[in-house]
């Protein structure tokens, strides 16, 4: 749906001289990301709001999104799979932390967890974005950055008791943990096949 709405505003660009026919590609790439990125983020809002969970929900997802852009991790073969799937994971997590009671120390091990499992293990590359040396080793760096400036967050936020903004990082490092595990055991499944 969302490449189909892409391309009709692709090609009304095109026929109104707005861009050039051999950008065609690149505008309708872009298009279709910005609405991807569009619809998620409405998604985001309306399954927040709905449960009263809205800074929590988008926490969550920056904290994700952000760190798993160079972590890596399970990949959709989709983009409709990709966003049921997202979406079923903000559903998922955010009605953990709302319905499930979890204690404090629980927490801080899930943390201490989720980050050996995410420092351990990144980047986990995608077949369609391999990684050379150098590339693994500015990911690598990027993820540690990222994971120190939001760990230090949650800890800051676990001491002054915003225990919703803490449990939220906690579960977008769980999520991206098992993510991460959940690819490297399909790489290693393919890689035992061949």
């Amino acid at each position: 749906m969302v490449r189909k709405v892409s391309q009709k505003v692709t090609d009304r660009l095109l026929v109104r001289k707005v861009i050039r026919y051999e950008d065609y590609e690149i505008y309708q790439y872009g298009l279709e990301q910005l609405f991807t990125n569009v619809l998620d983020v409405m998604t985001l809002l309306v399954i927040g709001l709905s449960m009263g969970m809205i800074w929590q929900g988008i926490v969550f997802v920056f904290s994700f999104m952000l760190l798993r852009k160079y972590a890596g991790g399970y990949h959709a073969s989709t983009p409709l799979k990709c966003y049921l799937l997202t979406t079923l994971v903000i559903i998922g997590g955010l009605s953990v932390m709302k319905y499930i009671e979890i204690n404090a120390f629980i927490s801080l091990g899930l943390l201490v967890v989720s980050s050996v499992v995410i420092l351990l293990f990144a980047p986990v590359e995608s077949e369609n974005k391999p990684l050379d040396a150098i590339e693994r080793f500015i990911y690598r760096r990027r993820v540690i950055l990222i994971w120190c400036m939001e760990t230090i967050i949650a800890i800051i936020c676990f001491v002054v008791n915003m225990h919703n903004i803490f449990t939220s990082i906690v579960f977008a490092y769980v999520i991206l943990g098992i993510s991460q595990i959940i690819k490297c055991l399909n790489c290693w499944k393919f890689k035992k096949g061949n």
